[in-house]
């Protein structure tokens, strides 16, 4: 999924139509520029990408592919935090929960 389409689904999910003057002026850009990175497939500068992740309420490293969670968390996690958590996202749901067993012992654990 390139930069547009995330921005774009994330833009639904809110009600935002995508390539609007609303999206532009929160974007600091214009509806042209927005349109021109949806048809490339290229994420825009740095500055845009910020405003995109502020304006939705999302991680730039998800706009930018880098993590698969898309909702900002409430607490400052590090960069292997939302790795490990971008990966567990990945697993099926059996999976995640014989992880989160295996979390749990180890945090049981007397020595611990």
């Amino acid at each position: 999924m390139t930069f547009y389409e995330r921005y774009e689904k994330c833009c639904k999910e809110r009600g935002i139509s995508p390539i609007s003057q609303f999206a532009a002026d929160k974007l600091g850009c214009t509806k042209s520029s927005i349109s021109a990175f949806s048809k490339s497939g290229k994420a825009p500068q740095g500055s845009i990408v910020a405003n995109a992740a502020k304006m939705l309420n999302v991680s730039s490293d998800y706009l930018l592919e880098i993590i698969d969670i898309p909702l900002k968390p409430n607490i400052d996690f590090s960069e292997k935090e939302l790795k490990i958590l971008s990966d567990i996202n990945k697993l099926n749901e059996e999976t995640q929960d014989c992880l989160y067993a295996m979390i749990q012992g180890v945090l049981n654990y007397k020595k611990f």
